[in-house]
């Protein structure tokens, strides 16, 4: 298998199982593999540069890991994703809108994926609604996998905490 930027932290995980203490020990916030339910959601959308992005590591230092853990050489990476955070909110972004204010840690403690609760609580509002999510990670995996859904999304750091505004349409 070919470790580059697009490479899958699932299908990573799949083929190299053994590699999971070295992707953990580079992103710690990625202990939360373990759980079944993120394994089998978050681990197959996230990619290397998401992970890298998650666990504040330059994409090249996590890729050269990895590689190193097994056994490959390779030229360094280039063309990493653009940045995702914020200065600001965006102009659709209203307080007033806001339905629901969610921990995404707390989530993940009791075993449920942070964008199906945001979509549960969307889904009980009209169109216009905000769910909030409160992180400590830059949640870059779930940022890519609403905006392919049709959401409209925003990240914003506020020192070490991330907030992200999920907003149907």
């Amino acid at each position: 298998m070919e470790i580059t930027p697009h490479t899958k932290v699932g299908a990573l995980l799949d083929a190299h199982p053994e590699i999971e203490d070295t992707l953990i020990a580079a992103v710690p916030a990625f202990v939360k593999l373990k759980n079944p339910i993120l394994r089998a959601t978050v681990a197959k959308l996230a990619t290397l540069e998401q992970a890298a992005k998650v666990g504040s590591l330059p994409l090249p230092e996590l890729i050269g890991l990895i590689r190193k853990a097994l056994g490959q050489e390779g030229p360094a990476v280039e063309g990493a994703m653009a940045a995702v955070i914020a200065t600001e909110w965006p102009p659709w972004f209203r307080e007033t809108s806001v339905v629901a204010h969610l921990d995404v840690a707390t989530i993940i403690a009791e075993g449920g994926h942070p964008l199906s609760k945001a979509k549960q609580a969307l889904k009980a509002h009209p169109p216009g609604a905000i769910v909030v999510l409160a992180s400590d990670f830059e949640p870059a995996p779930l940022l890519a996998q609403v905006q392919q859904e049709g959401l409209l999304a925003a990240c914003i750091k506020e020192g070490s905490a991330f907030r992200t505004a999920l907003r149907r349409p």
